[in-house]
This record gives structure tokens, sequence and C-alpha cells, in this order.
């Protein structure tokens, strides 16, 4: 068995009586946590309990200053901020910590710019040499633990992600460390896939913490050495994670707060696996937002947060990494094996390192609802047996605004265009030139073979030539920098949406009237059906409180078009024209014939004179937005907005089109509708 296939059991909908909680709450949650962290800070002992404590990470010196540096850190906090400055000067005075707070330690230099490298090189040093090769693990301090049957799985934890922190930024860790690890943490696992504290293959019962803490280091040697393995030790290796991802969707839980440190700390870890494994689910429940709900409702008061220091950096910890936006979503089979290269971990990586921001992915299947794959700004598809025979679903998703990027050789490549061209019967495909945002948005690269269905406002379906090992193989590769291009565009440069974006909300109950006409009346309707809608042929509307009007092409607005514009205005109707997709001039064209007609004169509409959001597309390529401009026929009345809405409407991102945010679609619409 898989873990893709094991990934399709751990994501089936989950029907829950609790209220999403959306990222507006998330962000309160974290300012105020932070906020409290920020109060409790003192200039002599930093966040060091003032009379010592026995809990298992305060007890040491200097861990609860690490643990809380490292999650402010993570909440976005300056270290220039007077708690940071000063808690990096105590940390790096501790001259003998404890294996816990050098781990936290060297993962706090891994996020503080170059002049602490040599505390990261020193620590991580240090690491490697208190480490316990037999045991796998490290004892409290400098002393490793003789056995693996007495070491902490814990303590290995802690470890490992420092480690594995230290190498992403630049450290070299011996490969016999992480076999070390990996060996220790195989010999443990018990047959159910889980492990337990007693780390025995047989002994104790498996419980969530330690299989979380355990399966954290097989993923990280994964990570980090997974191409240096032989193909036995890649098969075993691979069977352990399917083997614990399947125990985890049978007993895990992410919805009971079982108290204290070890919900907190047992969260922390548990995001680590979800984002590393691109789970959205696990048995059957939204972890992320189990997680925040717990977090919210055991940290955070009315006015304040509350609770020890420990459990808020925790809390913290998870709510800041966990929330960060999703690049994008792969489309999985049913069965087939673990991706070993990492691909869309790997992509995800270098769009961050690109974006110099957080970024995760999600594993999706043809078993979830259009709005799991609608999660990120694209679905990736690399393997042709992941798309299913019936590809309803797939036009489903592209209708309501999702890009659908298909990676794969010469052959595979046929057949993926195949595919297109059956899910776009109207368009007609392009090879892409040198001068495509796939080649010039950020990297500028030559000779990928790009294959694009763009229906006139947007890309619905590219089809990149190339290997995934390939892409894998170097970040400066051609085929690396379109991937990531494509990522940086769809979701138009900074336009990411946390994981948890509340939907757009409408209130207006009347009806919204689309005109029929010759030209693209009916290009990008889904978004509009937020609205009660219905469609007649212009020609034969009569009054009604809002009509629109769209189209591409300048061909499109004709004389008789705007005749008929004119007539429903004159019976009192609102008429609303507009440039779907904005990069072409109906809209103005339009303009122009009513001015001709009328001898009317348009002018900006002061009702949205803030109207001056701007799309992606528009910021790159300095094209402003101009306000909504009207003029008044008899007791009726025509706006035109020489820009995208419908687009907008859909509130996904896509590169290309200019007009309005969606915030602002919404806002112009509504106010038309209730005035």
């Amino acid at each position: 068995m898989s873990i893709l296939l094991l990934w399709t059991a751990l994501s089936a909908v989950c029907a829950t009586t609790a209220p999403p909680i959306y990222d507006d709450e998330i962000k309160d949650a974290i300012t105020m946590i932070a906020t409290e962290l920020k109060a409790r800070h003192q200039e002599i002992r930093c966040w060091e309990p003032k009379d010592g404590s026995a809990g298992w990470l305060t007890k040491y010196e200097g861990g609860t200053t690490a643990l809380a540096t490292l999650a402010l850190l993570s909440a976005g906090t300056s270290m220039h901020t007077p708690a940071i400055k000063t808690s990096l000067s105590f940390l790096s005075d501790i001259k003998n910590p404890s294996t816990y707070v050098l781990a936290t330690r060297t993962s706090v230099w891994s996020m503080v710019p170059e002049r602490y490298k040599r505390n990261l090189n020193h620590d991580t040093k240090c690491l490697v040499s208190t480490m316990g090769i037999k045991s796998g693990s490290w004892g409290n301090y400098d002393v490793p633990p003789e056995s693996r049957s007495t070491a902490s799985p814990l303590n290995r934890e802690f470890g490992m992600i420092a480690l594995r922190e230290a190498q992403r930024n630049g450290q070299r860790v011996p490969k016999k460390c992480w076999m070390a690890l990996a060996d220790a943490t195989l010999a443990a696992q018990q047959k159910n896939g889980g492990w337990s504290y007693n780390q025995s293959v047989s002994k104790g019962t498996p419980t969530a913490n330690m299989t979380v803490a355990a399966l954290n280091c097989l993923l990280g040697v994964n990570e980090i050495q997974g191409k240096n393995l032989t193909d036995k030790q890649q098969i075993f290796l691979q069977s352990a994670i399917e083997r614990a991802i399947s125990w985890l969707n049978k007993h895990a839980k992410t919805d009971e707060n079982v108290g204290g440190t070890t919900l907190m700390s047992y969260l922390y870890g548990l995001e680590r696996v979800a984002m590393s494994c691109g789970l959205a689910e696990i048995r059957k429940r939204d972890w992320f937002q189990d997680g925040a709900r717990a977090v919210i409702k055991t940290h955070c008061g009315v006015r304040k947060a509350k609770g020890s220091t420990i459990n808020l950096a925790f809390g913290l910890l998870f709510l800041s990494r966990g929330r960060v936006p999703v690049a994008l979503c792969e489309l999985a089979v049913d069965k087939g094996a673990f991706d070993q290269l990492r691909t869309a971990e790997v992509i995800t990586s270098r769009v961050s390192q690109q974006t110099e921001r957080d970024l995760a992915w999600k594993i999706v299947t043809k078993r979830e609802k259009i709005d799991a794959w609608l999660s990120a700004p694209l679905l990736f598809i690399q393997n042709i047996d992941a798309i299913p025979e019936d590809t309803s679903t797939l036009s489903q998703y592209i209708t309501k605004g999702g890009l659908i990027v298909m990676l794969g050789t010469k052959k595979v490549c046929n057949n993926f265009i195949s595919i297109a061209n059956k899910l776009c019967p109207n368009i007609s495909s392009q090879l892409v030139d040198a001068s495509h945002w796939t080649h010039t948005i950020l990297n500028k690269v030559k000779n990928v073979k790009v294959t694009a269905w763009n229906d006139g406002i947007r890309d619905r379906i590219l089809v990149v030539n190339g290997t995934s090992k390939s892409l894998v193989a170097s970040e400066k590769s051609k085929l690396s920098q379109v991937i990531v291009n494509i990522c940086c565009g769809v979701a138009e440069l900074d336009r990411w949406k946390p994981r948890v974006a509340e939907p757009l909300a409408t209130k207006s109950k009347k009806t919204l009237w689309i005109a029929e006409h010759d030209g693209r009346w009916d290009a990008e309707l889904e978004g509009i059906h937020r609205w009660k809608t219905k469609t007649k042929p212009i020609n034969k509307m009569k009054k009604q409180t809002l009509v629109l009007v769209g189209g591409l092409y300048e061909h499109e607005a004709t004389e008789s078009l705007a005749k008929e514009v004119i007539r429903i205005a004159k019976l009192g109707s609102t008429v609303l024209v507009e440039s779907i997709g904005g990069q072409h001039t109906f809209a103005s064209t339009m303009q122009l014939q009513i001015e001709k007609i009328t001898s009317n004169t348009f002018t900006y509409d002061e009702r949205f004179h803030h109207f001056n959001s701007q799309r992606g597309w528009s910021i790159l390529n300095r094209k402003p937005t101009e306000p909504p401009l009207i003029t008044t026929i008899n007791d009726g009345a025509v706006i035109i907005v020489d820009c995208d809405i419908r687009n907008a409407l859909l509130d996904k991102s896509a590169w290309g089109v200019h007009g309005y945010e969606p915030v602002h679609a919404v806002q112009l619409i509504e106010t038309l509708l209730d005035e």
C-alpha cells in the first residue's frame, strides 16, 4: 500500500458541527498570544521562570526563552525588538545547554540573519558531537544514552528538527547522524505502525504524541537523505512512513484538549507532519481547524492570552506555521508509489525561497470536493493516472477559476494535450514563446516547451514538457524556474491567500440580469452566480434593477448593441458595462458608441471614487484601474467599467487579468443591486 492511498483515506470530507475558523480570528489569536508573550519578557531573565520549574522544558536554563523566541520570530516579530534582541544575547551566553535548549536554540539561529551563522555553526556541531550513534538520539545534556531503549523520543524529535533546519540553512550534517536517527526510529515501530514511549516494538501502547515524534524523524531523514538511500532502504523507509500515517488515521485525535503542554507540543509536532506530507485532514478531521480551535479556546481570553509561557509559545508556533498559504494542490491517484522525489514539496520550497515567505502544499484526490482543489491557485498533475475517467470535475475546477498545470515527458505531454483539448473544446492551444509570462514574470527562461489554453481572459491549462527528476535535480534548471514562474504568476506575485481565508460574502437577494448579445456575453459567468441571476437577449429586456452587459473585444461593442443599452437605460434600468478580463476594449468602445449616439458625457461615479485596487498583472505592468464612469439616461443610468469584474468575483487569483480586487467587485454589484 502506498502513502498516496493512505492519504486518500485520510482526506475523505469531514462534516463538522463546529463553525469554521477563518484567518481573521487566527490573526487575532496570534496577535493576542504574541502580545502576552512580549508583556511577560523580563530584561534580565527574559522568559525564564522566576522561581524555577519542574516542567519538561522549563526546568532547563534557557528552555522557555528559546521556545518563546522561536515562536515570536515565527509569528513575524522583528529580531530588532528589545525583547528579541535581549533574548538572542541571553541564549548566546548559555554555555552548557540541555539538548532541548540546544536544539531549540539551533532552530532560532536558523531564522535570524547571516551574522548569527557562527552561532548556528557552533550549535550544529554540538548537536552532531553529542548525538549517540548507537542510540540514534541525545541525552538530556552532552552524554548520549547508552541504548535506544533508554533514549527519549522527544529528544530525538527536537534534535532532528534542529539538524534539518541547520542543513536547510547550509550546515553540513554527516550522513551517519541521519542513518542513526532512521535506524533507531524504525527499530521501535510497532506492527500497527505506531510508537510508544517505551521505544519497543512490543512494549507499551502506541500514542499519537510518540507516533508524531517518530514520524517527524523519518520525514526529516527522507528529506535530507532520501535520494542517497539504496532502493531497499527507500522501500523500507517509505513503508514505515505509510504505516505511521495509517496509524494516525485510525487513532490520532485533533479535536480534543488532552491538557497542558501535552496538547500544545503535540500540535506543534502534528503540524510538521501534516505540512511535510501535504495532509489536509487526519482521521477525517481538518487538523488545522481542530488545532486552532483548541489553541484559541484554551489560551485566548476576552482581552488577553492565558496559560503557561511554554504552552503559549507552542500554540503560537502552531497557528503561525499552520495558517500559511497553500501554494499548490497535487492531484494524486488512489494507489501508487510514494513520490520519492518529493516534487510538490520541492516546488513549494523553491517558491517560498523566491517569494521569501512560508508556503504549504496539499495532496488532493478525485474523491474530494472542488473546494478542496481550489484551496490553492493551481492544480499540479505529474501522473496521468491521477486524472479521473470522468473529467467533469476537472472542467468544473477550471470554470470556478482554477489553473491546471501538467508536467510530463514528450510522450506523456501528448496525452496531457489530448485531455486538455477535451477539457477546453472551444479553445485553441498555443505553444507559448519566450515573451509569455511563464518564461518572464520572475526568471527569464528560454527553451522550455509550454503549451497554453487561454480563452482570452486567463490561461486555463498549461502543459509543461519536462520530468520531475530534472525539475528536482537543480533549482537553477530552466524547468524549475518556469515552474516557479507559474506558481508565482498564478498567485499574482504576492496575492497568496491564507489556508483558511474567509469566502466572499454577499447580501442582496435581488436578481442580477445578464444581457445576451452576439459577443462573448457568457464568458466567466461562474462568479456572478453568487447572486440570483437570469439571462435574456438584450433586445427583449425590459426595465430591471441591474443589467450586466459584458464582452471582451472592440468589435463586439456594435452600434446596435449600444442602442439596446440606451433603450433599457431609458426604461429606468441601471446598465453595467464591463470588459471581461480587462485586457481588451469592449467597455471603452461601448462608451464611445453611447456618447456618439446620445451626446452624453461620462463622469466618475462618486460612489466608487475609492475603487483603485489592482490585480497583480496591473501592478507589474503599471496599468492603473479607473473608478467606474456613469451617465444618466432618463430615469436610468449606464455605468462603464473599463476593466474586469467577473473574474474577480471568482475570488481566485489568475495572471493576466486587469481589474478590481474581489472585495471591490462585490461591493460594486451589491451597491447597484440595492440602490
